[in-house]
């Protein structure tokens, strides 16, 4: 699972007018160069995306298929056509039709079930990309294997945890940690079972 947080661990700020962090997704990329390749990086080994619904309904595949498109040739922006590239699993509780994306498709039941039954299956990596609620149902179900933190060096003060619908908590094992020039700190983390 990969996501932006804040300092103190929000991934939503419970004011939506806070500016918490450095690349809110838009054309203004201010994240530096070695960040950058890192990034696309962890993309280049994956070969499926897990979604929301709602991110889908937000419009996650739309805005980085437009965004590939507008920068077909640019090595910064490969993880977005990874982002088409890539087979794409939606995640929700009632399949609403079909989807108009290539290589895209719903995944319904036990969210437990469904994601073991994937990570059985062939394929290279899986990225799980949502909001809160999702990441949360995530966490929840432990079918986590990592735990990619994007820390934005801004405090929200009050917001919404990934790590909400964990009962008892979760213990993780600090496998890297690294700090770029923007202010970013990406720390990656595995489950303690």
């Amino acid at each position: 699972m990969q996501m932006q947080t804040s300092a103190d661990g929000y991934v939503e700020a419970a004011d939506p007018a806070v500016q918490w962090q450095v690349w809110d997704w838009g054309q203004n990329w201010p994240w530096d160069d070695e960040l950058k390749r890192d990034f696309n990086e962890t993309f280049r080994a994956v070969d499926r995306i897990l979604l929301s619904r709602k991110m889908v309904e937000e419009g996650y595949l739309d805005h980085w298929g437009r965004t590939a498109e507008s920068h077909p040739d640019e090595p910064d922006f490969a993880f977005a056509r990874k982002v088409g590239d890539a087979e794409k699993i939606v995640f929700s509780t009632a399949e609403s039709g079909h989807f108009r994306w290539p290589r895209t498709r719903w995944a319904g039941g036990e969210l437990a079930a469904t994601i073991t039954r994937l990570k059985a299956g062939p394929g290279a990596d899986m990225i799980a990309v949502g909001g809160t609620g999702f990441a949360a149902a995530l966490a929840a179900a432990g079918v986590v294997d990592e735990y990619q933190l994007y820390i934005n060096p801004t405090a929200v003060g009050r917001g919404e945890s990934p790590f909400r619908s964990v009962p008892g908590g979760l213990r993780l094992t600090l496998d890297r940690s690294r700090s770029y020039a923007c202010g970013i700190v990406v720390n990656t983390y595995t489950p303690v079972n």
